[in-house]
């Protein structure tokens, strides 16, 4: 009831109260909108037709209780994250500024009067910020792996949900005007109007694409809340309104060329439905049309020294005597930096590795050599033990490779396969 006491204008002195019924509920408002200040039962019919009936509460509920442990796990990068320590918490790259940039278009020839005017307009913002503030035209956010464009995604999940049950219990002012980036920066105000449409975040992940983006929609829903009465001609409906946020993660993961062309469908025939994009690389995925594109930007030395202090505080100067000038080229990434902090903490003598290459080597013998760590990591992921003879590993995991080339085409191949589909394989071993 709240929400549509919301969105039709209805002043808090003029409803019931909060121990009223559903019918006094609704007295008050048709009393009040039948009033010379009221808004009009036709509006109100309205707006019941564009709220649908639905119920996202189970669902927004079990997004934050879901995203929230992968938070507080993991640092969500585009790989596995870190599992909970005794220790402290340890920070995230986003209590230190993660920053994105508009990306100018390229053009054939030499520079221009209007390639440079274009560089003139070059903005350089929040990376919460800069995908909020283009959703509503849709944008895509362009990083390199590991440079938080997933993280970016859930973080805004996580808020977005919060955000939508506050709404449903106070009166707030609009989204641009009361969210940081905190999940309780909304504040309730004094305003008695809220103009706002409550948007549903859906998180959609291309590497599971296994039809549509519908399905994908779908599925999402369904899995955080089973309940949620949603048939396909009423999902249909609810995006034709914009009542989602779609936060679409991976084109350059998408599986096949008809998946592209389908996706570029469903975006031009929802021009007015809120989407983020993310991609790794213009060139593997291409863009979709997407006019508005912002580029994730590394890490400053600053950022970096600020995340090792925090993740490292007993060995951080020692950290960063070792590291000198190479800081920036081994903290290239939050996931790098990341990388690097866990195996210096993991290492005996406090030790850092000469090159890149040797932290990879010493990341993946820290997580392999460590079988506590691996039960953790699988229970996070969902219950699934790891193989534990080593032995089995290198055929298991070819085994998973050539089922996942088969595709649709002799051409195409497979991103992702389903759990059951990938037990029965493993099974065969």
């Amino acid at each position: 009831m709240d929400p549509l006491l919301i969105v039709v204008n209805m002043p808090r002195m003029n409803r019931a109260g909060a121990a009223a019924t559903i019918s006094e509920q609704v007295s008050a408002l048709l009393v009040w909108a039948e009033s010379p200040i009221g808004s009009g039962v036709e509006a109100i019919a309205q707006q019941l037709t564009e709220l649908n009936h639905f119920e996202f509460d189970a669902y927004l509920r079990s997004l934050i209780v879901t995203y929230e442990k992968w938070w507080e796990y993991y640092t969500l990068t585009d790989a596995v994250g870190t599992v909970e320590q005794p220790a402290p918490e340890k920070p995230s790259v986003f209590d230190f500024g993660l920053m994105v940039q508009t990306v100018v278009k390229e053009t054939d020839g030499p520079d221009s009067d209007s390639r440079a005017e274009e560089r003139a307009k070059t903005e350089r913002l929040p990376v919460l910020e800069g995908i909020r503030k283009y959703a509503d035209d849709h944008v895509l956010l362009v990083g390199r792996p590991g440079s938080g464009k997933s993280t970016a995604l859930i973080r805004l999940l996580l808020e977005e949900a919060s955000y939508v049950l506050e709404l449903e219990q106070h009166l707030l002012v609009p989204r641009a005007e009361s969210r940081g980036t905190g999940f309780d920066s909304a504040q309730p105000s004094v305003q008695v109007g809220f103009q706002h449409k409550i948007e549903i975040p859906v998180l959609v992940e291309l590497r599971y694409w296994s039809g549509s983006v519908i399905d994908l929609i779908r599925d999402f829903l369904h899995r955080h809340d089973p309940q949620l009465a949603l048939d396909d001609a009423s999902l249909t409906t609810l995006l034709g309104q914009g009542r989602f946020l779609l936060l679409i993660d991976g084109l350059n993961e998408l599986p096949s060329e008809d998946a592209r062309t389908q996706l570029t469908a469903f975006r031009r025939h929802h021009p007015k439905l809120p989407m983020i994009f993310t991609t790794r690389d213009l060139g593997l995925g291409g863009d979709l049309g997407i006019e508005k594109k912002l580029e994730m930007q590394p890490l400053t030395e600053a950022q970096m020294k600020e995340f090792i202090r925090a993740y490292v505080p007993d060995q951080a100067e020692v950290m960063l005597r070792q590291l000198n000038n190479r800081l920036r080229e081994f903290g290239q990434t939050p996931l790098l930096l990341w990388m690097l902090c866990e195996v210096f903490q993991q290492s005996p003598n406090r030790q850092m590795p000469n090159n890149l290459a040797a932290v990879f080597r010493a990341f993946t013998t820290m997580y392999e050599d460590s079988s506590v760590r691996k039960h953790e990591v699988a229970l996070l992921k969902g219950d699934v033990r790891p193989l534990s003879d080593r032995r089995l590993w290198k055929p298991a995991l070819q085994a998973l490779a050539a089922l996942m080339m088969e595709g649709e085409t002799p051409v195409d191949f497979r991103v992702a396969i389903h759990r059951t589909e990938a037990e029965r394989e493993l099974g065969k071993l």
